[in-house]
C-alpha cells in the first residue's frame, strides 16, 4: 500500500519561505530610497519560487497515518496567503489519502477521515459511475461527531474516480468484494467495522457476504444498505413483463456496444449537452433525484457521471445485470442490518429493498419520501442516522444472534 498527502488550505507555506527554503544562496533585492512602490515590487519579485517537497516512500503495507497539517506541500508561483477571517471554527476532521494495491495490481484510491485509533471503523463502498465523494457529506457528520469515535474510509471502486481498472476482465461485483476485502486488510485489521453500500457498492457488500461469510459478526459488526438490489435489476427473461424485458434486453446491447467501441461511445456522449448546461442537469435531476432536490447535490452527481470513463459505463452494466445474490445472504442475518431506498428511486425502486427486507427479516427499512436513487446526498441525513446507530452498537451493543437452521 502507497500513502500520499492531499493538499488542504491550512497548509500553505509562506511564500518568502519558500523562496528562501528554495534558493538559499540568492539574496533578496532591496528597495533603493526613491524608487517608485511598482519597480520596488518587481524588484522584490512578487512571482514567489515553486518549493518542491518530495513525498517521503513508504513500504507496501505500511501505513502513513501523519496528519496533513503537519505535512508540506507544493506552493505555485504566485499563490495568496489564505486569510485568517476563512479559517473554520472548529477544524475538521483529519483527512489521509492513501492507495491501496488490489491482488491484480488496481490502485484503489482511498480516503479517511477521522482519528486512526478511533473505537469503530466505518467504510463506505459507493455506486456505479460515481466516486467515494458521494459518501462526503455522511462521512464529515460521523467523523466530526464529539460524542462518538469513528474514523470513515471511503475509496473509489475500480475504473471509477482516481482508481485504476487493474487487469482482471470482466469487470464483476464478485471481484468488487475482493477489493473490499483488501480495504479491510489495509484500513481496518482489528476493531469492529460498520459496512455501508450505495447501489452497487451495496452489491459489493452482498457479493463480500456471500463469498466470505466468516468477515460477519467477526470483524464486520453492522451493514447499511442503500438504494441497492438483490438481483433481477435487469429482466430480460420471463416472468418480468414484456416492456421491461425489451428494455432490459436494450440496454444490454447499448452497452455492450459501448464496452466493444469505447472511443466511439465516448464520442458520442461528448456531442451531448454536459454537465454545465440546463438541459443536463435536468435530465440527472429526473433520473436520479427527487423533484425537490439540493442543486449543488445535482450538479455534483453529473459531474462524478461525466467524468466517469467509457470503460467503467458500459463495462460494468453486465455486471449489474449478472449480479443475483437471492438465499445467499445468511452472513447478514449475524449483524444489524439497516436499509434506506428512496420512493422514487428509478433505478433501483423500492421492490428491491423490499424484497432484501423480506430475506433479513431482521433488518429495518427506511423509505425516504420524495428521494431518488441519489438518496445519501440529496437527504444525508437519511444514512447518517442509521450509520451513527450502527457503530453506537459495533461498540456498546451485543451482535445479532444468528437465526436457527
Amino acid at each position: 500500500m502507497t500513502d500520499v498527502s492531499s493538499p488542504a488550505p491550512d497548509e500553505v507555506t509562506p511564500p518568502a519561505k519558500a523562496a528562501e527554503a528554495t534558493h538559499p544562496a540568492k539574496q533578496p533585492a532591496k528597495q533603493q530610497p526613491g524608487m517608485p512602490a511598482k519597480k520596488a515590487a518587481r524588484a522584490l519579485g512578487r512571482s514567489k519560487p515553486r518549493k518542491v517537497v518530495p513525498v517521503p516512500k513508504t513500504a507496501r503495507g505500511a501505513a502513513d497515518v501523519t496528519p496533513l497539517a503537519e505535512k508540506a506541500v507544493a506552493v505555485a508561483p504566485g499563490t495568496p496567503e489564505i486569510p485568517a477571517a476563512r479559517t473554520p471554527a472548529s477544524p475538521a476532521p483529519v483527512r489521509r489519502i492513501r492507495v491501496v494495491l488490489a491482488r491484480d495490481g488496481a490502485a484503489l484510491h482511498v480516503v479517511e477521515y477521522g482519528a486512526s485509533d478511533a473505537a469503530v471503523t466505518v467504510v463506505l463502498a459507493h455506486g456505479w459511475t460515481l466516486t467515494h465523494g458521494a459518501w462526503t457529506a455522511p462521512a464529515r457528520a460521523l467523523a466530526e461527531d464529539p460524542g462518538a469515535s469513528v474514523r470513515v474510509v471511503m475509496y473509489d471502486q475500480r475504473g471509477h474516480g482516481r482508481s485504476s481498472s487493474g487487469l482482471a476482465r470482466p469487470f464483476s461485483v464478485d471481484q468488487l468484494a475482493e477489493d473490499l476485502v483488501d480495504i479491510l486488510d489495509a484500513t481496518a485489521p482489528t476493531g469492529p467495522v460498520v459496512l455501508g453500500g450505495h447501489s452497487m457498492g451495496g452489491m459489493t457488500i452482498m457479493a463480500l457476504a456471500a463469498a466470505h461469510p466468516e468477515l460477519f459478526g467477526e470483524r464486520v459488526a453492522g451493514v447499511l444498505l442503500v438504494g441497492t438490489s438483490g438481483g433481477d435489476l435487469v429482466p430480460q427473461a420471463p416472468p418480468f413483463p414484456l416492456r421491461d424485458r425489451l428494455r432490459g434486453r436494450a440496454g444490454m446491447r447499448f452497452f455492450a456496444f459501448g464496452e466493444r467501441r469505447p472511443s466511439a461511445f465516448a464520442r458520442g456522449r461528448r456531442l451531448l449537452p454536459g454537465p454545465q448546461t440546463k438541459a443536463h442537469l435536468r435530465a440527472v435531476r429526473r433520473g436520479l433525484f427527487g423533484p425537490g432536490a439540493d442543486e449543488a447535490a445535482v450538479r455534483s452527481c453529473a459531474w462524478m457521471i461525466y467524468n466517469t470513463s467509457a470503460e467503467a459505463v458500459c463495462g460494468y452494466f453486465p455486471a449489474l445485470a449478472a449480479h443475483d445474490q437471492s438465499g445467499q445472504l445468511a452472513a447478514l442475518s449475524s449483524v444489524p442490518v439497516r436499509i434506506v431506498v428512496g420512493d422514487l428511486d428509478k433505478l433501483t425502486p423500492v421492490g428491491h429493498s423490499k424484497r432484501l427486507a423480506a430475506e433479513l427479516a431482521h433488518a429495518e427499512l427506511t423509505v425516504e419520501t420524495g428521494c431518488g436513487h441519489m438518496v445519501l446526498t440529496e437527504r444525508p441525513a437519511s444514512v447518517t442516522t442509521p450509520l451513527r446507530d450502527l457503530c453506537r452498537a459495533a461498540v456498546d451493543g451485543p451482535p445479532v444472534q444468528v437465526r436457527g437452521t
